[in-house]
Order: C-alpha cells, then structure tokens, then sequence
C-alpha cells in the first residue's frame, strides 16, 4: 500500500524557497514552486531579472521539488519545460490549471484552461513530450458547479503518464469560500490509477487526515494552513505515529521567524524581505502575551539585525515572566481560514 505524502501546496507570493525550506525541516513530503510564466520564460532572450530568477531558487533541503508551469500556449509551455529540465534543479514539472486569481484566468491561464478542454489537452501533451521530468497536474473540480470537467482532465493526465494530480475541492467560481466537496474528490480517487492529492480546507494536523481518510487521495496538498503553523507536517507526523502534538512555545517560533527572515534576505533585498516578515510574525505570534505591541514595533524595522533584535528582546521578556506558552483567548478572531469570508462579504456588499 502507498504512503500517503503531505506536501506543502503552491501559494502565489508565499511559498518562496525561503518558507519551502522551513516546511521541509518540519517533514513537509514535497512542494512546487511559485508559479513560472511561462510566456516570459519560454520566449525569453535575455538574462531574467533577480525577481525571476529567485522562483528558480532550491535549497539543498528541498526534495521532491516540482517547477510550477502556468501558461496556455503549448508551445511556450513546452519550450519552459525544456528550459526547466536543462537547469537540473528540479525533480518534476507541474502544469497550474487550477489558480483561480482574477489576473491570471483573465489571461486564459490557470483555472481558465478548465473551459477550455482542447487547449488544455494540447498544453498537457506539449509539456509531456518536451521533457524526460515527471509531470504533474494541479487542478480544480471545474469552473463551476453546472461544468465539472476534473474527472476527464485526471483521465487525461493518466492517459499521458503523468506522475500526479492535485485537486482542490472547489471550483473556480467558488474561489476558497464554502465546503470543499470531498464525494466529488473521493469518486475522482477511486475512478483513477494516477495518484491524487486532495487540496482545500485543511486548518490542522487532524484536518489533513480527516481529510485523506474522507477523500480516499495518495496524499494532502497543504496551503493557508502551513502559513501560519509550518509545523503542521511534523504535527502530521506525530499523530500518525500515535503521539499527541505537542505546543510550540515561544522559543520555537521566534527561532523559526528569524531563520525565516534570515533565508529570505539571502533572496530578496533586506528591507523588501523584514517587511514581508510581518504577516509571518503576526501568524506565528498570535496568542502571545503582548504580541500587539511587538508586531507595532516590526513596522519601524527595516533591517535583519533589527528584526533578530527585536524578537529576541521579546522571548526574553517572556522567559522572564515565564509565560512562553500559546494563549487560546488572545488568538486573534476572525482566523486566517475566514478572511476570505469576510473579503467576500465586504465585496458583495459593494457589488
């Protein structure tokens, strides 16, 4: 029988090498990349730029790393997945059909491609032939409820040997709002040889294999949730195990924000990178005494040494007090899991 596998799911802006590496050194069995255009990796001429050069980043702790394709030219894809290959840096191509972002499918590009099934298929089979790597699929159920197309996509990626599906349990039309539909994802499962990776909804450790439980999938493709608590995998691990998971006090998450902007600098510019560090900081420290006053205090830092300062000066004066511990009344509310629900509303409002 196959081991399931958790793997850290692609994030636009978020899962930088920089956060990869943190995962996998919590046991994280696998991620992608950040999404590579590829209409201006295929065609390009010149020297890329250091922004784009750093989505080509891998740290040596990074295993089974897939480069994550998004365009709707097969052409274009085709000549990226050679480029990919020849770089020798990673271990799989993985082709987006399912990001549901305004910018992207009004290009014709990821979730779009759902409409479009003869592109689609040309896409895939392009990208398949133009490279000796595995590829992989990351999809949606459909574009909407009345066109739930994934059941034939995953047949066709079967059909061309693909390594892999990941399915996330919504459509595009429903964005990251609402139930993910695990009948629909377990009948896709059962239906198929290829391995699945359930995508969508996963909050917690017990989530994700409630949710592989529920979904009959190979694995667990793991996004919001392992922003805030990368730790997820080792937690993942442990309950698997039979062991309880155990708290992450201070120590451990300041050490892991400071190891996390540590990597970042050495990709980004410093002050571009401590500035991105603060919605990390604001994940990682909730439910900490004084935690306000410290996230207020990061918005005048714009260096790493200021940052590891800052942070350090903080755990101290918790270790002192002895209150290094998570308090549940401080978690901030709404969580990270129900902004889009807030956003949503907010915008429909409006609309």
């Amino acid at each position: 029988m196959r081991t399931p596998e958790f793997l850290l799911a692609p994030m636009d802006g978020m899962t930088r090498a920089s956060f990869r590496s943190v995962c996998f050194d919590y046991g994280a069995d696998g991620a992608t990349t950040e999404m590579i255009q590829s209409l201006a990796y295929g065609r390009a001429r010149k020297p890329m730029s250091p922004t784009f050069l750093e989505v080509l980043a891998r740290y040596p702790n990074e295993r089974n790393l897939a480069a994550q394709l998004i365009g709707s030219d097969p052409a274009a894809m085709a000549e990226s997945a050679r480029r990919l290959e020849a770089l020798g840096r990673f271990d799989a191509i993985d082709i987006n059909m399912g990001c549901p972002a305004r910018k992207v499918v009004g290009s014709g590009n990821g979730a779009a491609l759902l409409k479009t099934p003869e592109r689609a298929v040309a896409v895939m089979e392009a990208v398949k032939a133009a490279t000796s790597l595995p590829v992989r699929l990351k999809l949606r159920l459909g574009w909407d409820g009345a066109h739930v197309t994934a059941p034939f996509f995953v047949e066709q990626a079967q059909r061309l040997g693909f390594q892999s599906v990941t399915l996330h349990g919504r459509t595009r039309e429903q964005m990251y709002l609402g139930a993910v539909n695990i009948p629909a994802i377990r009948a896709i499962c059962d239906g198929t040889r290829i391995p699945v990776y359930a995508n969508g909804g996963v909050t917690c450790a017990e989530d994700a294999l409630t949710f592989l439980r529920d979904t009959h999938a190979a694995g667990v493709a793991i996004g919001r949730a392992a922003l805030k608590s990368p730790w997820i995998f080792e937690d993942i691990a442990a309950l698997r195990r039979g062991e309880t998971v155990k708290p992450r006090l201070a120590p451990e998450r300041v050490a892991l924000l400071i190891r996390l902007a540590t990597l970042t600098c050495g990709h980004r510019p410093e002050g571009v990178a401590i500035c991105e560090m603060r919605r990390f900081c604001g994940w990682m420290l909730a439910g900490l005494t004084g935690c306000e006053a410290v996230l207020t205090r990061l918005n005048g830092v714009v260096t790493l040494d200021a940052f590891r300062a800052l942070l350090e000066e903080y755990l101290d004066a918790l270790a002192r007090s002895d209150d290094l511990d998570i308090h549940p009344e401080l978690l901030p509310r709404p969580t990270l899991d129900t902004v889009a629900h807030r956003q949503a509303r907010r915008t429909a409002k409006w609309m």
